[in-house]
């Protein structure tokens, strides 16, 4: 079953989350300009600020409402809220786009339209929220993981009778649409990652034709297991005991989630990646939604990977921004993937809202390649 669903937040809760912001407690802090011990005290009190006094939560209410809001009964029991964006024209080509953590559907608020106006082919685009997240329901048994949310997903298609679609992810979104690729291979018709995940191969040299290009990106994951990582082993691990604090304290939301939005790999950049008002718009669905808990649960459930390292034979297109967390040499995609399209690109993880233009016109031109 498939229903509208309009959001709207009361004012009510919005004046809790006022109210809450203004009683924080602030800690001490020993830290440096960029961040080497975590979120910079003065950035999350200027951001606390805006989030308080400038911040207009009902314009992105407005903005995903316009888009085209609904709420799809799974066969599971759980409601799944999603975006669907249809073409005007006949025929369009359905698209998937799944987001990760800490993201959102909002991650492709901007470039949904772009995809729209760059595609001389008619494109459908749905984007859902993975169960634990925004305004899906919360799984309320263990085990919902990657392949799961994959069927589920699937299952949406089919309910808006779209036999064949092509998936498009990153972070979390890329293992989830990868799953649907390896499961559904007679209607999954093109799988586009902006974050591919793949590892040396077991039976052979893992460097033999990795390029010296490839090699220095490879230095991106170290970085992310030696000054990033910190979160993901706590989620893996005891998602439950952070939940608390992630669904009390506001600002220790915002910490928490900012963090990840912060310029990671280049030393000299002391910024948030995306504007602030992006991040708060990202971290006020978390809040009101009080999906910290159950969306940190998903690394619980995945494991280390949530991934299958199974050969896949669809069409594959891999974006690479050179900013990202995880950057595999082309051979070793190539073992996983029928790789068609591989583009390197400027920009990080979060490329949907830092590169928009950029990754729309690398999902456009390999929509052309699959549709002639």
């Amino acid at each position: 079953m498939i229903e509208k669903f309009n959001i709207h937040i009361s004012d009510d809760e919005i004046k809790k989350l006022h109210q809450k912001i203004t009683l924080t407690r602030w800690p001490d802090e020993i830290n440096d300009e960029y961040w080497s011990y975590g979120t910079g005290m003065s950035f999350l009190k200027d951001l606390s600020y805006e989030w308080l006094n400038s911040f207009d939560w009902r314009a992105h209410e407005d903005e995903i409402n316009k888009i085209g809001s609904y709420k799809f009964k799974s066969n599971s029991g759980l409601k799944i809220h999603f975006l669907h964006s249809k073409s005007d024209k006949e025929g369009a080509v359905p698209l998937i786009m799944t987001h990760g953590w800490p993201g959102s559907i909002q991650e492709f608020l901007k470039i949904i339209p772009i995809i729209h106006r760059k595609s001389k082919i008619p494109i459908d685009i749905i984007c859902p929220s993975m169960p634990g997240f925004g305004f899906s329901d919360k799984p309320t048994e263990k085990g919902m993981n990657s392949e799961k949310i994959a069927k589920i997903q699937h299952e949406l298609m089919c309910a808006l009778n779209y036999d064949k679609y092509i998936v498009q992810g990153g972070d979390w979104g890329a293992t989830v649409s990868k799953w649907m690729a390896e499961l559904y291979p007679n209607n999954c018709i093109g799988i586009h990652l902006n974050l591919v995940i793949a590892f040396p191969p077991d039976n052979q040299d893992p460097m033999q034709g990795v390029t010296e290009n490839e090699l220095k990106l490879l230095e991106n994951f170290n970085k992310y297991k030696t000054q990033g990582y910190g979160y993901y082993e706590i989620q893996r691990t005891k998602p439950q005991t952070i939940g608390y604090s992630l669904n009390d304290s506001p600002v220790g939301l915002a910490a928490w989630i900012a963090e990840k939005y912060y310029g990671w790999f280049d030393e000299k950049t002391n910024k948030l990646v995306v504007t602030n008002d992006e991040v708060l718009s990202i971290i006020s669905l978390y809040w009101f939604t009080e999906s910290a808990p159950s969306s940190a649960r998903l690394y619980k459930e995945n494991g280390e990977f949530g991934f299958s390292f199974n050969k896949v034979s669809q069409p594959m297109a891999g974006a690479i921004f050179k900013k990202d967390i995880m950057i595999p040499p082309k051979i070793w995609a190539e073992k996983i993937y029928n790789v068609v399209q591989w583009n390197e690109y400027d920009g990080g993880h979060f490329a949907a809202m830092e590169k928009p233009e950029v990754l729309a016109e690398d999902i456009v031109n390999f929509i052309s390649k699959l549709i002639k």
